[in-house]
């Protein structure tokens, strides 16, 4: 408590129901004040969750409020469409063994002096102007039936119905039909009756919900194979791409994981984001580096084989500079940086400087951010002291695509990747 204005010779003169008041008045404005700023923290979170948007958080702008700030890109000032000198892109034409017909239409007669044209005139002739035009065919389902046609055994006197061979089994639908189906589902992201619906309109084959969901489930059981295959390749990789989201699964939270490498993309649905199953996804034995969001089932790969994303950092930052705290002049500072470090980032991706230039042009971003996160770690605000404290813990891995060639800043793979799933997610009733 602070020292009382009142001197203490004075205080020793006043009657001690006068200090007494003074003592419970003394006492009423420390819990007042106490509370006042409980009230004002609590503000601030409440203000702070109201403001989250796609830009300060890992909320996806589909779910952005009306009066989020948008993403507005400077004009250019061109005009829409090609730029002169663009060099166009046509269709190239099949080559005459992969034409099934060819329609041959002759000139007759001149258009200017209505005379009848010659095949040749003892000229040389000039070559045909080529035009293709690609069609579909028709699709008409093709109908096979297996008739089991029993015989009559004398001995046992009954009569024997054969067995369907094995080739053949007892599913309704071929194996042409189960990869439309898996392809529709899969590929591109239509639900479920709109693949019985195209399949209806399109194919002339009635195929119902229950059946299609039972394909896509054969589909999967096929693919166990080369989805272990994938899973090894994961690792072995240098480099891994790795993100997760939810995933709801006969009504019950999972989650929904996914690596990425340079040669595959590997999904994996688990009831838990811990370390399980990340382990059950890249291996015990990972030893590539690990491109991840601050999710701290991560922190079971060492810091030194990381790359933590800057998107996120970006968002993280924006969210302080947001709060009306001493968070605010952190989260600004960041910002800056974080500009400073994709800017020097896009300047050796277009080819302006080379990677030893991109190395030396960090270096004071590196000093800087490392004052930042510091001063940042004992600000008074909790959210951006939490923030600069982690970031410290991994301070090797905020830089590691400086010393890594092929590591990228961002963990843009993985969440473009998860962006499908997403959206399959919707469309498959949740199976």
């Amino acid at each position: 408590m602070e020292p009382r204005p009142i001197a203490p010779e004075t205080w020793e003169k006043l009657p001690p129901e006068v200090q007494a008041y003074i003592l419970v008045l003394e006492n009423a404005l420390r819990q007042s004040l106490e509370r006042i700023a409980q009230l004002e923290q609590k503000v601030n979170e409440l203000e702070a969750r109201l403001n989250r948007n796609s830009r300060n958080s890992s909320q996806p702008p589909s779910q952005d409020p009306p009066q989020a700030p948008k993403n507005r890109r400077e004009k250019s000032g061109r005009q829409p469409g090609g730029q002169p000198g663009h060099q166009g892109k046509h269709r190239p034409l099949a080559p005459p063994e992969k034409v099934d017909k060819i329609v041959e239409h002759r000139a007759e007669a001149c258009p200017h002096c209505r005379s009848l044209l010659l095949a040749g005139a003892g000229r040389p002739v000039a070559p045909p102007e080529r035009h293709q035009v690609w069609e579909l065919p028709e699709i008409h389902p093709v109908v096979t039936e297996h008739r089991l046609v029993p015989g009559w055994c004398p001995h046992c006197r009954v009569w024997v119905k054969p067995e369907l061979p094995a080739k053949v089994g007892r599913s309704a639908f071929g194996p042409r039909l189960q990869a439309w189906v898996a392809i529709l589902t899969g590929r591109f992201r239509q639900s479920r009756r709109q693949v019985g619906e195209l399949l209806q309109d399109l194919c002339g084959v009635s195929v119902s919900l229950g059946s299609i969901q039972s394909l896509c489930e054969e589909t999967s059981e096929a693919l166990a194979v080369p989805y272990w295959e994938a899973q090894e390749a994961v690792a072995r990789a240098d480099l891994a791409h790795l993100d997760e989201t939810g995933w709801k699964e006969k009504g019950k939270r999972h989650w929904l994981w996914v690596a990425v490498t340079g040669a595959v993309t590997v999904f994996l649905v688990s009831g838990s984001r811990g370390r399980q199953a990340l382990m059950e996804l890249i291996g015990e034995a990972f030893a590539g580096i690990l491109h991840s969001d601050r999710w701290g089932a991560y922190n079971m790969v060492d810091r030194f084989r990381r790359q933590v994303c800057w998107a996120h950092l970006k968002r993280d930052f924006q969210a302080l500079s947001e709060r009306q705290t001493r968070a605010g002049p952190v989260g600004a500072w960041g910002l800056r940086e974080t500009k400073w470090l994709f800017a020097i980032w896009h300047h050796y991706q277009d080819g302006k400087i080379t990677w030893a230039e991109m190395r030396w042009e960090l270096v004071p971003v590196r000093s800087r951010l490392g004052k930042l996160l510091r001063r940042g770690a004992s600000c008074g605000d909790p959210k951006a002291e939490a923030l600069c404290r982690n970031l410290l813990k991994l301070w090797p891995a905020l830089l590691t695509f400086a010393f890594v060639p092929g590591v990228e800043p961002t963990n843009n793979r993985a969440e473009r990747a998860l962006r499908g799933a997403v959206l399959w997610r919707k469309g498959c009733f949740g199976n």
